[in-house]
This record gives C-alpha cells, structure tokens and sequence, in this order.
C-alpha cells in the first residue's frame, strides 16, 4: 500500500533542531533543542493524524528521552493517535570495521536502540554500517555484522532495514553489497537526498527494486518552490519499480529556504501533492 507519511525529520525545525546523543556514561540522552520549539513530541503523533498521516519514523537524534515512563508515554501518543511508528532511525552506531572489538561495541549499541524501538511499539528499525571506507574486507565484515543484527531484531518482532545514508552506504554498489554478504532479506529506505549528486536517478534506480519506504527529499529554487520535474522524476522512479510503501514527506533542498518560506504542514501537503500527481488511486489517502 503506498501512502504519504512523515517522521521527525519532517519536523525538525519545529521541534527545535534537536541532536540528541546517547551518553555512554550515563547511560541516557543528552542534549536540548538549539532553537525555540513550538511543538513537543509528545504532541506530535496527533498533530500528524489530524493532518491525515497515520505511519511514522522517528530519529533517535529526536528522542529526548530514554527514559522508561518517557517511553511509555510516547508510545500510548501514538497508540492514541491511531499512528504507527513505523520505524525507529537508529542513525549512530558504526559496524563497518574489520577489528572484532570496534565492531563488537557497535553491534551491541545498535541492539540497544532495538530494545528502545520495541519499548516503543516500532513496527521496525533502520541502521547503516557507518562512516568508514567502504573496501571488500569492510564490505564482508558489515555483511556478517548485519547478519547478526538482523536476526536479533527478527527475535525481538522488529523488520530490520538499511539506508542509502552516512558514508559507507551512499552508493548503491556498496548498500547492495553488504546486503548481499547478509544474507538476509532486509527492507531498504530510498533516500532521494541522499542520492543526491550526478548519479542520483542511477542509484535511486540500482536500490528501488529493493525499497519499502521512501525518504522523500525535493529540490526548490531561491523562492522555495518545489522543483516538480525532479521530485516527479524520483517518484516516478518508485512508481515504475512497483514500489508499495510509505513515503515520508521530508523537506527540501535548500533546507533553510524550504524551511524559511513554508509553514511546515503547507510544505508537507505541497509534496503530498506531487505523490499523488503520480501514484494517483494508488496512493492511500489517510483517513
């Protein structure tokens, strides 16, 4: 079923432009929004119903919390909402080293975020290997690493999926690889952003096959307005690939023009319209 959804970092301006980080020490988040927010996301899964959205990602980086009662409250604004949160974005956590220890400590933070996710009641978890160099012998090892990962979530009742996102797995060549070493049958999210470059339409190309969401990005000129044909381009890449998910409706680039010249849900429904340019009946529209 392909639909529109959006996730925090839909929102991130709202929010405050949080960047949460878990503190090793401590064991908790750590951080605070670094501008004024003028929503709460305790708030935000009705806010998102209320505009017709009912699936979601949620970036760790956006998660004040890790707290058990914070956690439980959370998810019972979701449950409440009718939305589901359909992954938890687990963007740190590197297990694209060759050395066991280095690894070892990246496996089990990135297990960590799983247990949080399930706290929560995720449909799934997204993870990527890192920021290292991507080579055969870090390819095979990031393969056998996913291997692990992926049948500890299975385990735990979570659908694992990967992300052409941070370094290593920028090209689809590489992405693609890993998963091959995996050896397991892992969900891919589309990222148009971050196919971004002179070989964007190839790699979006090369991972759609695979996807089972999209993180819809779209190019806007000096005013803010969407650049159609590209975005249009990009969806019709998922379309014609069969694709049936959701697409989350990010933002676009430049981010602080898009940002700058929309109010956030008049940039959310203009997107939304370019899904539905495309998809047309397939699109499902939320209730």
């Amino acid at each position: 079923m392909v639909s529109a959804a959006v996730s925090t970092v839909t929102l991130t301006k709202a929010l405050g432009k949080p960047m949460y980080e878990l503190d090793a020490a401590s064991g908790q988040q750590t951080g605070a929004p670094v501008e004024p927010a003028t929503i709460d996301l305790l708030d935000v899964p009705a806010m998102a119903a209320a505009h017709g959205f009912h699936e979601f990602d949620l970036s760790v980086y956006h998660l004040p919390s890790i707290e058990h009662g914070y956690l439980v409250d959370l998810r019972a604004a979701f449950e409440d909402a009718g939305v589901e949160l359909f992954q938890l974005l687990i963007d740190t956590g590197d297990v694209d080293s060759a050395d066991p220890a280095e690894q070892e400590t990246g496996i089990a933070h990135i297990k960590g975020w799983m247990e949080i996710a399930l706290e929560l009641g995720a449909r799934g978890v997204r993870y990527v290997p890192g920021d290292g160099e991507p080579t055969p012998e870090t390819i095979r090892a990031s393969g056998e690493a996913f291997r692990e990962l992926f049948d500890y979530a299975v385990d735990l009742g979570l659908k694992p999926a990967t992300e052409n996102y941070r370094r290593f797995n920028l090209k689809a060549g590489d992405l693609l690889g890993v998963l091959q070493q995996a050896e397991r049958d892992y969900g891919v999210i589309a990222d148009f952003g971050n196919a971004r470059g002179p070989d964007k339409y190839e790699t979006l190309e090369a991972i759609m096959p695979r996807a089972t969401s999209i993180h819809a990005w779209a190019e806007v000129d000096e005013k803010g307005d969407l650049i159609s044909e590209d975005f249009q381009r990009c969806l019709t890449i998922a379309r014609d690939n069969g694709f049936d998910g959701p697409i989350m409706l990010q933002s676009g680039y430049p981010v602080d023009v898009f940002q700058r010249t929309r109010e956030v849900w008049t940039r959310v429904d203009e997107m939304r319209e370019e899904v539905r340019a495309v998809f047309g009946e397939a699109l499902q529209e939320g209730a």
